[in-house]
């Protein structure tokens, strides 16, 4: 059986040569700290060390377990039940469920190939302002495509004007396997954009590990909340971290998993463009997947039980529409854990079974 469901990074890019003396350091020289009771906002060390890459005071950075956790918190403090939020469609499935788990207003922006539609975002916003809108604009999980810099800008002017806080997830940022970065929404608007990232796409997931950079008190809010959840996140792995970027570990190993997802990604790529002329998908410049919106007349309840007797499992696109029917064409292909070798075999089983 192959999987192609979830985004997970691939074992082997997992830099254990070096973990083990950054987790050696760190234990030796403040191990009694970090294996204590290390409250939100987390291990000052690590704080004050995003804090500077981020260039940034430590009272605007917050730990956690992930992103995931932060939008799980940022939805307890920042909106009540039968408020309006904003998400792109297709969005992060996880995040279309913490949205529905709060009893949340949630509107599903319809996603372009340079980002939300811009007509459908402002025709929304005159409906009434949500409290806030999630966007992964770097390589988006689950389309793979990054807003263009035309739209960072509108929707952050838009954020201005009608007040409302935006949720920059950048998890992918750092994964860019060609062209050029473009500048953040934080960035252009740090007192209405909350940035937040992951270091488990970029080192490992089992660390759990992320952070959140916005407005001192946003973040105080968010902070109160946490530790009266958990009183704060695994500080071990915070003080292991801490030592791979200190010990000079983090950009090297970022060449590293740049050079190994690179040829899967245009291996995948290859693949759609010349079997799948039919379907529509973006071509993602990094980060893990690519959306494809498959012809007219297949369905997802046909696909996935088709695929699985076939020998592949794959993920219900539904799942990532807040309107479930939105997706029944929509085929995530996560080709960040499969080498181009192990993709050509999935593709193989998969496409006679997909209507073109």
């Amino acid at each position: 059986m192959i999987a192609m469901t979830r985004g997970v990074p691939a074992p082997e890019s997992f830099p254990i040569d070096e973990i083990i003396p950054a987790f050696e350091k760190a234990m030796r020289e403040d191990g009694r700290k970090a294996l204590g009771y290390v409250a939100s906002p987390g291990y000052m060390p690590l704080i004050e060390l995003i804090a500077e890459r981020e260039g940034v005071s430590p009272d605007h950075i917050l730990i956690g377990n992930s992103s995931l956790e932060f939008i799980q918190f940022i939805t307890m403090t920042e909106a009540e039940p039968g408020e309006r939020v904003f998400a792109e469609s297709p969005s992060y499935d996880r995040v279309n469920l913490l949205f529905r788990r709060r009893g949340l207003n949630a509107v599903g922006i319809p996603l372009e190939i340079d980002g939300v539609d811009m007509n459908c975002f402002e025709d929304e916003l005159k409906k009434g302002a949500p409290k806030f809108f999630y966007t992964v604009d770097d390589f988006q999980n689950p389309m793979g495509v990054t807003v263009s810099l035309e739209k960072r800008k509108r929707i952050v002017e838009l954020a201005g004007k009608y007040n409302f806080m935006i949720l920059e997830d950048v998890p992918y940022r750092e994964l860019r396997y060609s062209g050029e970065d473009l500048p953040t929404m934080y960035s252009m608007d740090p007192e209405h954009v909350v940035k937040m990232s992951s270091f488990s796409k970029t080192l490992a997931p089992g660390m759990r590990l992320g952070y959140l950079n916005g407005p001192a008190d946003f973040i105080a809010r968010v902070k109160t909340w946490a530790g009266n959840s958990y009183i704060g996140p695994v500080s071990p792995t915070q003080a292991l971290l801490y030592q791979f970027i200190k010990m000079g570990y983090y950009e090297p190993n970022l060449v590293k998993l740049k050079d190994l997802y690179r040829p899967r990604m245009e291996k995948a790529i290859e693949i759609l463009e010349k079997e799948l002329p039919g379907a529509v998908f973006p071509r993602p410049e990094g980060g893990f997947f690519i959306g494809v919106t498959l012809p007219e007349g297949n369905d997802m309840a046909e696909l996935i039980p088709a695929a699985k007797e076939a020998g592949v499992l794959i993920t219900d696109g539904r799942g990532f529409y807040l309107n479930p029917d939105d997706g029944k064409r929509f085929l995530r292909v996560p080709f960040c854990g499969l080498t181009p070798e192990e993709l050509e075999a999935a593709f193989a089983l998969l496409l006679p079974l997909i209507k073109k």
